[in-house]
């Protein structure tokens, strides 16, 4: 049976010349003029392949390719593309549109008959699947209304990728990126509620989901029951310690009486990337609807994830510039400025806060007996035990070296005691085992608080260094409190 062969050139001269070599090589040869033609013509001539340049007006070659290997009745016909472009980003969208081979235009018409032959052999297309093909073409839904089908498809997927990707000029201004996502979604997607929860890569921040009303006024226990079913099933990938909500957009005006009951319809997404969870989002509502056959469910939830993304890793960035990399504290930058922050705060609104700083006695010797991998080891472990003992407002620092350093918001001197002589003790109790080695550590702490009348923060700093070094100068292993 002659193979068939379905020629798309734009150039009549050059489609009379490509037509006439193939036929005399034996091929029976149909032709087309542009993308669109070619496209019904695949319909209605069913070629065992098909043979197209690229640069053509309106839907060029790549275009016409990916058009052929979307859909399944028509994705098992082979595509050559022929083009006078040698680039290798050409010969990279020729793989990405699904051709089988990507030739220069300057080929000679034996190396093209060749490379045609090799092709059919390799991907050859039965009767059966031609014979589907031509009856398709005969059908109501004809090759023009899948081809206005497909170019509205594509259209559309190209304007939703666009609308989500232009959200990533807020990535520093969550709350302008959050009104404008609720926005966009809202435009799109039935929801009576919808939520938006941007996970963060710091442990100790809170966990806030976003939730759009659409200018409904509803009661705080509903959007309460929201806040909990949201995060219920988000903690089946990270362990939240605390959690609530934000509402954005809503007028207020008469409470409607909506119980969470009334919410017929929901779905929950976590976004996950690289098995970090990365955010969520949600959507409520009192019809009948499932969600994720929403005709651009897959390609919202990719753009989605490529957002959240984006904003993840920006926000861990930002965070891990604060962070001392050993231990996963905030370094001495941070320090001086929450130190700073702190006691003008406790100026303006008068409240007490304490400072300790940990210095772990006889590091040196850690050092050089066990190596300096064992002492990172030390106090990193040191800093987990300090996590453990404080609460989430107190403010954990690496001060430098071994020194730790602790600031506990509203509390005096007597109150930061207990945490303090209970971090003493767990440092004392604990096993300390590297790579087989065990040890005891101890650590001496100087506990300091504003007192009246300090004057700036750096002699708080200096009195807790001066109870520090008394705290040495007694023997070690304790807390001692700066006396004034």
């Amino acid at each position: 049976m002659t193979t068939k062969i379905l020629l798309v050139e734009d150039s009549e001269t050059q489609l009379k010349f490509l037509k006439e070599g193939l036929i005399d090589n034996g091929f029976e040869v149909e032709t087309a003029s542009n993308g669109s033609e070619a496209y019904k013509k695949v319909y209605s001539y069913a070629p065992d392949v098909v043979v197209s340049d690229i640069m053509m007006p309106a839907i060029d070659g790549y275009q016409l390719c990916r058009m052929i290997k979307n859909i399944d009745e028509t994705k098992k016909i082979p595509v050559i593309l022929l083009t006078v472009l040698e680039n290798k980003i050409d010969n990279f969208w020729g793989k990405k549109a699904g051709a089988q081979l990507f030739l220069s235009k300057s080929i000679d018409i034996k190396e093209l008959v060749s490379n045609i032959n090799a092709t059919i052999r390799r991907y050859p297309v039965s009767e059966e699947y031609k014979q589907a093909l031509r009856e398709q073409d005969g059908a109501d839904n004809s090759a023009q209304t899948r081809l206005n089908s497909i170019l509205n498809d594509l259209l559309m997927k190209s304007m939703f990728s666009n609308e989500f990707r232009n959200l990533s000029d807020f990535l520093n201004y969550e709350r302008i990126m959050v009104e404008k996502l609720f926005s966009l979604l809202s435009s799109f997607v039935e929801y009576y509620i919808a939520g938006v929860y941007f996970a963060s890569p710091d442990d100790f921040s809170e966990n806030i989901i976003y939730i759009d009303t659409l200018g409904r006024n509803l009661s705080k226990n509903l959007l309460s029951d929201i806040n909990y079913d949201f995060f219920r099933k988000i903690e089946e990938h990270k362990t939240i310690k605390n959690s609530k909500f934000e509402v954005v957009r809503m007028i207020l005006g008469k409470e409607l009486d909506y119980e969470f009951g009334d919410f017929t319809s929901k779905i929950i997404i976590p976004l996950i990337f690289d098995k970090k969870l990365i955010g969520g989002i949600c959507f409520y509502t009192r019809q009948d609807i499932d969600y994720s056959s929403f005709r651009y469910f897959d390609i919202m939830i990719s753009e989605l994830l490529t957002i959240f993304k984006m904003k993840y890793q920006y926000t861990e960035k930002e965070f891990m510039s604060v962070l001392d990399g050993l231990t996963g504290l905030y370094n001495r930058r941070q320090f001086e400025i929450g130190l700073e922050q702190e006691y003008y705060r406790s100026k303006r609104h008068p409240s007490d806060f304490s400072l300790a700083i940990l210095d772990i006695d006889f590091f040196k010797k850690v050092n050089d007996t066990y190596g300096h991998q064992y002492g990172d080891y030390v106090i990193k472990t040191v800093a987990e035990l300090m996590k453990q003992s404080f609460r989430k407002t107190d403010l954990l620092y690496r001060y430098g070296g071994e020194e730790l350093v602790m600031i506990m918001p509203e509390t005096n001197i007597e109150g930061a005691l207990v945490p303090v002589q209970r971090l003493r003790r767990m440092i004392e109790d604990y096993d300390f085992n590297y790579n087989g080695i065990k040890a005891k550590v101890t650590a001496s702490i100087g506990l300091t608080m504003n007192y009246q009348h300090f004057n700036s923060a750096s002699e708080i700093v200096k009195s807790a260094d001066d109870a520090l070094y008394k705290a040495k100068e007694e023997g070690r292993n304790r807390v001692i409190l700066y006396e004034q």
